[in-house]
């Protein structure tokens, strides 16, 4: 997750309740590039829900949590929108 506006509009929403991520992989830089990570193997793998327009919402386990990610495949490139812990998910 190469665009600091991308990971400012993720990591910089508290309701995104991605501080113990960002605490594992030792910063928000890190801790994207996990997320992408986890959803670049799913698609590579098969495993990624894509609709007819191309979007995915998806529960990913990164680092030991349950992380909600959705986003968008273009030209058969995975881009993140948004992630986060639901609220009940976070320790």
């Amino acid at each position: 997750m190469d665009d600091p506006n991308r990971r400012h509009h993720i990591f910089g929403e508290p309701r995104h309740n991605l501080e113990p991520l960002v605490r594992q992989y030792g910063g928000e830089e890190a801790a994207g590039q996990a997320i992408e990570n986890a959803v670049t193997a799913a698609f590579d793998g098969g495993d990624l829900i894509i609709d007819d327009n191309g979007l995915y919402k998806q529960v990913f386990d990164i680092g030991g949590n349950s992380v909600t990610v959705t986003g968008r495949v273009i030209d058969g490139s995975v881009h993140v929108g948004t992630a986060w812990i639901p609220p009940e998910e976070c320790h």
